[in-house]
């Protein structure tokens, strides 16, 4: 209920009355005057009214992006029209204000769960935002050719799946006016604790009639736009952005319309808006009741016309079909053998009656406020007539409906495919490739491959199956598909936007190697490297009482006290959207640092290390903790060490790979067998190469978020003799770097640890030189 006077404009009001009705003379762009200035023949057609209010921002008529008096009230008059916290007038179109939606929520590298039928602007509100689109699939008719809704039990599978899921967007209804169980979807997405955003473009009017599918508005949806120009009054291009939960920073909306918005909004078609919600709000509901009764009669009279189909609420309760709009007219002439675009262009040509957009099936038109009896019996005579023209010899359109394949292995995240270099080849020898375009399909309308995506030989037999049906194919720049663009590995451009905000952590500890050394490399890079390391954070160790009777477990106390302290300032980094990286110190600081993730990510870990680091108080031929961190984190060993900062291991086996090992003692080895943690010695990298060995990995290593911990001892002593317990040979500079760049670009990397080195045994200071390259590279991976 309106709390506000509904029947108030006082935008148009004051444009109206106080801008026009005091004939003010304009110095001021646009530069026509008022119209004096306008082609005649187009002010003859367009008439006086739109020109004398077209003007720019001053004080009289308010300003759009930080609107103090009309504007701010219009837009409080349709926060209390529609009963939301607040709202935004849009004036790029629903498309600007999607874009605005997905960047008002989204950081940089987080991952937002859509749809795989979405608008093309919310791809692009992916690539300005930087964040990672995780798909969902709608559910599809074969028989009417389209994408209905999502399910809400899909939408819970996925956030099951996939914890670091930061928010989910849902279109609502779609353009052929399907509507999902959006009130489940909300309360599904909230008990997750994050922010719905909806694509209700089609949908501004539900708010408005009981016998419309439930508004976003009104049923807990976080933010959602909608296009006042589809069914409401307002002309086209505007369009309303509402916020309506504190999930939403309200200002960071405000701050990205400004962003986004043009300096110099056209207030006729602001006015436009303004006008069209006072109409819906005052006489709404009566305006719908007619447009409801003029939809259902055309689609009953429609139906009776032979060879003509336009489905309804006979549908409702399929999987995907929770409700329907009535005001949308999807017509199927397929049984008078004719295609949509077919009865479309039959439409426009033959009755000059213009349809909203057709696809292989289907054409699709919008019965909105303005229509009227007329309207409907002139579609409705056009279309008796073309059944008359074409029953006789109706052959019925062969359904041609391919299931799609399986969504193609997002290899980099749209923003990254977007500034990716391109390169064509023949699309039937792009196999292996990543595709640097979007591919789509009518029907049903959902890409089968988007840029970014990694074109497989499954995605090549079922594009060419389309093409040989005659399936209407769209987005990619050869329209015959002859040749794609594809981004070469070597091309790609990697933007870790998120991930380049890195905090460093530099321990001194050298108690769990007990020897003297360690607990100075952090202030020796410091001293040496302050460009890299001037901002790093120093964990000083706090000695504990200690059991010195105690030979198995040399330093527990204090080894324990300060990994719980790491791992607080870890968790601390990753909540905050940081990627520590810890600088050691001895490797038990990785006991810490990984504790700290896990609480907030499951994660993998890479241990890169001469040494397996698996013994525990049994094993141990030295009672030195820094060999057992491994264990540790898988929940072996010492008891109090293993519920280091939460009960319990931090990582599964199955989820941790040893890398470069080459000294590891009897018993060790027989823990790592029976646990399963995989290992690859760096015999095994010699002998197939670093490349290959690093492909085996990722096809081991099923995880997006993975943590590195890197021992210096891997590293061939000649290049980093800086280290307390070198191992003869070990890893080139290129194998690190190869290393590296591959785990940075395949896997998410949430930490990383670089641990042992000891500036007393550096000769010339190499070592210290390699690590600020190593740690130079992780906070900026390329």
């Amino acid at each position: 209920m309106s709390k506000l006077d509904q029947n108030k404009t006082p935008l148009f009001s004051v444009l109206k009355n106080e801008y026009v009705g005091r004939n003010i003379l304009p110095f001021h762009v646009p530069g026509h005057k008022r119209g004096k200035g306008v082609d005649e023949e187009f002010y003859n057609f367009m008439g006086e009214g739109p020109f004398s209010m077209d003007v720019t921002i001053f004080t009289m008529v308010d300003g759009l992006h930080h609107p103090k008096s009309c504007i701010k009230e219009a837009q409080e008059l349709t926060a209390d029209a529609y009963g939301v916290k607040h709202s935004f007038f849009a004036v790029n179109g629903t498309s600007g204000a999607i874009q605005a939606m997905i960047m008002s929520v989204m950081k940089a590298g987080e991952k937002i769960l859509v749809p795989r039928n979405v608008h093309k602007s919310v791809s692009a509100g992916i690539i300005l935002s930087g964040s990672e689109p995780v798909y969902m699939n709608p559910e599809i008719d074969e028989n009417l050719g389209i994408a209905l809704g999502v399910k809400p039990q899909t939408v819970e599978n996925m956030l099951k799946q996939d914890p670091d899921i930061a928010a989910v967007l849902i279109i609502n209804p779609t353009y052929y006016g399907v509507a999902t169980d959006i009130k489940k979807i909300a309360d599904i997405v909230h008990s997750y604790d994050i922010p719905l955003i909806v694509d209700e473009a089609h949908g501004p009017h539900l708010h408005f009639h009981e016998e419309l599918p439930v508004s976003a508005v009104d049923v807990g949806a976080d933010i959602c736009t909608q296009s006042t120009h589809k069914i409401l009054g307002a002309m086209t291009q505007m369009s309303l952005i509402h916020v309506n939960s504190d999930r939403v920073d309200v200002e960071k909306v405000k701050q990205i319309l400004s962003l986004l918005h043009t300096t110099s909004p056209s207030y006729p078609l602001m006015a436009s808006l303004d006008c069209a919600r006072r109409q819906i709000a005052i006489k709404g509901r009566e305006l719908l009741t007619k447009t409801i009764e003029l939809a259902r009669r055309f689609r009953r009279e429609a139906n009776r016309i032979p060879g003509i189909y336009c489905f309804g609420e006979e549908l409702v309760g399929k999987d995907g079909f929770f409700a329907f709009d009535p005001t949308k007219i999807t017509i199927s002439a397929k049984e008078l053998g004719l295609k949509g675009f077919e009865l479309e262009s039959l439409l426009v040509d033959d009755y000059n009656i213009q349809m909203e957009l057709s696809d292989y099936y289907n054409t699709l038109g919008l019965v909105t406020i303005g229509d009227t009896d007329e309207s409907i019996d002139r579609l409705l005579d056009a279309l008796r007539d073309i059944s008359n023209r074409f029953i006789e010899n109706a052959k019925h359109l062969e359904k041609n409906f391919i299931k799609l394949p399986d969504t193609p292995e997002l290899v980099l995240m749209p923003r990254e495919a977007f500034y990716s270099e391109k390169n064509k080849v023949a699309f039937k020898e792009s196999v292996g490739k990543i595709c640097g375009e979007m591919i789509m399909a009518y029907p049903p309308g959902i890409p089968i491959i988007i840029a970014g995506e990694r074109i497989s030989q499954d995605i090549i037999d079922h594009i060419e199956e389309l093409k040989e049906a005659k399936l209407h194919l769209q987005g990619m720049e050869d329209p015959d598909l002859q040749t794609i663009n594809v981004i070469e590995e070597e091309d790609a451009v990697y933007i870790y936007s998120e991930k380049m905000k890195n905090k460093l952590i530099g321990v001194q500890m050298n108690l769990g190697e007990n020897k003297s050394g360690t607990e100075f490399g952090p202030d020796e890079l410091l001293q040496s490297y302050p460009d890299t390391f001037d901002e790093m954070e120093l964990i000083s160790v706090e000695r504990q009482k200690e059991d010195f009777n105690d030979k198995k477990l040399k330093f527990k106390n204090t080894i324990l006290h300060t990994s719980e302290k790491i791992a607080k300032i870890v968790n601390e980094a990753v909540r905050d959207g940081y990627r520590p990286i810890m600088i050691g110190g001895d490797h038990t600081i990785s006991l810490g640092s990984v504790s700290g993730v896990t609480l907030e990510k499951e994660v993998g870990l890479i241990w890169i290390s001469a040494h397996g680091d698996m013994n525990t108080p049994e094993s141990t031929l030295t009672g030195n903790i820094h060999g057992m961190p491994l264990a540790l984190l898988q929940g072996i060993g010492d008891r109090d060490l293993a519920n280091c900062f939460y009960e319990g291991a931090k990582v599964e086996s199955k989820n941790v790979v040893i890398f470069g090992a080459r000294e590891i003692e009897l018993e060790e080895r027989k823990i790592i067998e029976e646990v399963g943690v995989k290992i690859v010695y760096y015999d095994e990298i010699l002998r197939k190469g670093i490349d290959n060995v690093l492909q085996e990995i990722k096809d081991y290593l099923k995880v997006d978020n993975v943590h590195i911990s890197f021992d210096l001892n891997a590293i061939d002593p000649e290049i980093a003799p800086g280290v307390s317990v070198p191992v003869r040979n070990g890893f080139s500079e290129d194998e690190v770097f190869k290393t590296l760049k591959f785990l940075f670009k395949n896997y998410w990397i949430t930490s990383a640890d670089l641990v042992e080195f000891n500036p007393v045994n550096d000769i010339n200071g190499k070592t210290a030189e390699l690590i600020n390259d190593i740690v130079s590279y992780m906070t900026n991976p390329d």
